[in-house]
C-alpha cells in the first residue's frame, strides 16, 4: 500500500495511527446473534500474527455455551475450530476468550451462542493489520546480550579446546605448536562468528526496514476546494496501487496486491467528515459522488473559514474498511442559502456538557451518569431526545441507522464513526455474511448511482427517543462527540464535550495506542 504521491510531514503524523478508523483500532458490535442480544468487544493486536482479546456480553439470557472463531474473508483452508469463551468472574453475562489472528487483512470473528432460546451466531468484521513495531525492552535486551556473549565465548573456547587437547593422548604434554594452532583456531573462530553476526545484523536491519515499510497505512489522499459554479470539495485517492488496480502487470512489477472494489455502506460509497482543526467548532458529514472511485466531489456547506481535518470512510468488497485522512483550507463564503439538506449535514457551535439544543427545538441529553470517563473502559454513550413539551422525540432512520455518532480527539489522533450497532460497517458485515454479494460493488471504472440505495436490514423508526453506542475511548484526552438523528425529514446534530482520563498504571504504547 505504498503511496503514489509523497506525504507531507503533517499528514504522516495524522495518519500514522490509522486502521479502519483513526487511532481506534478495536472493534465493537451490538446486535443480534439469532435470538440473543449480544455485545462483542474485540481488542485487535497491533502486530500480525497476534492474539485478539474477545469479550462477549449476552444480554437478558443465560446461555449454555458461547464460542468464537477467527477466519479470513477469502479463507480456503477450511473453518477453524471455535474456542469456548469462559464466563468472566464478577461480570454477569460476560464471556471471554483469546484467539490468534494469523493473517493480515479482512478477518471476521464469528460468535456463536447456544442456550434455551436455541442457537444463534453473529459475524463481526475485523480489520487486522500491523500498525506498530514492537520495541525490545532494555531488561530483556540486556539478558539476551549477556547470553549472546556467553555463547560466543563458549563457541570460541570449544573450538580452541578441540584443536589444542582433543587429539592429545592422556598424560602427554601440549606442544608449543599445538598451543599456537589452538590460538589461531580461536582467533579464526572469533572472526568467523563475528562475520556471521555482522551478516545477521545486516539481514535483520533489512527485515526491520521491510517490516516498517509494510506497516499498514491507509490510502494517501489530497483535497481542495473550487468556487467555480458553487463551492465544491474535490477529494482524490492518491495511492498508485488503487489508481492502477486494473493493471495486473504494473501491480506485479511493483509488488502490489489487487484491491477489491468499493461497497456502498449505509447507502453511500463514501462518508466524508470535516472537522475544523483549531477548535472543532465546525463539523460536516458529507457523501461525495464519483465516476471512477478515485476522484470524489461534494458540495461544501456554509462552514466558517479555516483549516479542516478530513476523514473519509471506505468499505471494500472484501469487508476491509479504512479511513483516509488529509486536510483542506475552507475559504470564507464557500456556500450560500439553499445549500441542500438531504443526507448531507453540518453543525457549527461548541460542544455541550450534558444537554444540547437541536435545531428543530428538541433537546438531546447525554445520560452519562456521574462516573468519570476512563480510556479502555466501556463508555456510557447513551442519549435521549425529547420534544419541547418533554415527550420522547420520534426518530426516523438516517442512512439506515437510528443515529450516527462521530468521536474525535482535539488533536486529530483519534477519530471514529459510530452507529448503535458499534464500529462495524454494515456493508462489511453483509459482505462476510453473504460472500461479498450483499451489496453492489463499485465498478472498476464508474459509479453506479442505483447502488447508492438502501441496504437490506436497515433500521426502522423509533418513538422512544433513546440511543446508545457501544464504545470505549482508546486514549486519554479531550474529545468532542457529534450525535446525528433525523426528525421530520431533517438531520439534526447535538455536540458534546468529554474529558477522558487514564486508567491506573496506563502508559502510552510506542505507536500512541493504549496498551
Amino acid at each position: 500500500m505504498r503511496a503514489g504521491l509523497s506525504r507531507g510531514a503533517g499528514l504522516v503524523a495524522l495518519v500514522a495511527l490509522c486502521s479502519a478508523h483513526i487511532g481506534s483500532p478495536d472493534v465493537w458490535y451490538e446486535g443480534s446473534a439469532g435470538p440473543y442480544h449480544v455485545v462483542v468487544y474485540v481488542q485487535v493486536p497491533g502486530v500480525i500474527p497476534g492474539i485478539a482479546d474477545i469479550q462477549v456480553q449476552v444480554i437478558d439470557a443465560v446461555p449454555a455455551q458461547v464460542t468464537a472463531m477467527v477466519n479470513l474473508f477469502n479463507a480456503n483452508a477450511g473453518t477453524p475450530a471455535p474456542d469456548i469463551a469462559e464466563p468472566v468472574e464478577g461480570r454477569a453475562g460476560w464471556y471471554h476468550t483469546r484467539l490468534w489472528i494469523m493473517a493480515p487483512g479482512s478477518n471476521s470473528v464469528t460468535i456463536a451462542v447456544r442456550g434455551n432460546l436455541g442457537n444463534g451466531s453473529a459475524i463481526v468484521p475485523v480489520v487486522a493489520v500491523a500498525r506498530r513495531r514492537l520495541a525490545l525492552s532494555r531488561p530483556l535486551g540486556m539478558i539476551l546480550g549477556g547470553l549472546g556473549v556467553f555463547l560466543f565465548a563458549g563457541l570460541v573456547t570449544i573450538a580452541g579446546a578441540a584443536v589444542r587437547e582433543s587429539v592429545v593422548p592422556p598424560g602427554d604434554r601440549l606442544t608449543r605448536r599445538r598451543v599456537w594452532a589452538a590460538r589461531a583456531t580461536m582467533t579464526a573462530s572469533a572472526l568467523g562468528l563475528g562475520l556471521l553476526l555482522a551478516g545477521g545484523k545486516v539481514w535483520w536491519d533489512r527485515e526491520d526496514v521491510a517490516f516498517q515499510h509494510s506497516l499498514y497505512r491507509p490510502f494517501p489522499a489530497v483535497a481542495s476546494i473550487t468556487e467555480t459554479g458553487g463551492a465544491l470539495l474535490h477529494f482524490t485517492i492518491a495511492d498508485s496501487a488503487w489508481m492502477r488496480r486494473g493493471d495486473a502487470e504494473w501491480l506485479r512489477s511493483h509488488g502490489e496486491g489487487v484491491w477489491t472494489p468499493l461497497l456502498t455502506d449505509h447507502g453511500k460509497l463514501m462518508h466524508l467528515f470535516l472537522v475544523r482543526e483549531t477548535d472543532m467548532l465546525a463539523f460536516a458529514h458529507l457523501h461525495p459522488t464519483t465516476s471512477d472511485s478515485v476522484h470524489f466531489v461534494a458540495r461544501v456547506p456554509p462552514l466558517p473559514a479555516g483549516r479542516y481535518r478530513i476523514f473519509a470512510d471506505l468499505v471494500h468488497a472484501s469487508g476491509f474498511a479504512q479511513t483516509l485522512a488529509t486536510t483542506v483550507e475552507v475559504p470564507a463564503g464557500t456556500a450560500g442559502p439553499g445549500w441542500p439538506d438531504g443526507d448531507d449535514s453540518y453543525y457549527i457551535g461548541p460542544g455541550a456538557g450534558l444537554s444540547a439544543s437541536l435545531s428543530g427545538g428538541a433537546t438531546m441529553t447525554w445520560e452519562r451518569g456521574t462516573d468519570s470517563l476512563v480510556s479502555g473502559a466501556p463508555a456510557p454513550l447513551r442519549f435521549s431526545v425529547r420534544e419541547q413539551d418533554g415527550r420522547p422525540a420520534v426518530l426516523e432512520p438516517y442512512l439506515g441507522m437510528m443515529a450516527h455518532a462521530v468521536v474525535a480527539r482535539d488533536d486529530g489522533q483519534v477519530f471514529i464513526h459510530l452507529h448503535p450497532m458499534g464500529t462495524v460497517p454494515a456493508a462489511a458485515q453483509a459482505a462476510f455474511a453473504q460472500g461479498g454479494q450483499s451489496n453492489a460493488a463499485m465498478p472498476a471504472t464508474a459509479a453506479d448511482p442505483a447502488a447508492q440505495g438502501a441496504m437490506p436490514g436497515m433500521a426502522q423508526g423509533s418513538s422512544s427517543g433513546r440511543l446508545s453506542f457501544p464504545y470505549a475511548f482508546p486514549q486519554p484526552g479531550r474529545y468532542r462527540i457529534w450525535v446525528q438523528v433525523r426528525r421530520a425529514g431533517r438531520v439534526e446534530t447535538g455536540a458534546f464535550d468529554a474529558i477522558v482520563g487514564a486508567p491506573p498504571g496506563w502508559t502510552p504504547a510506542p505507536s500512541g495506542l493504549t496498551k
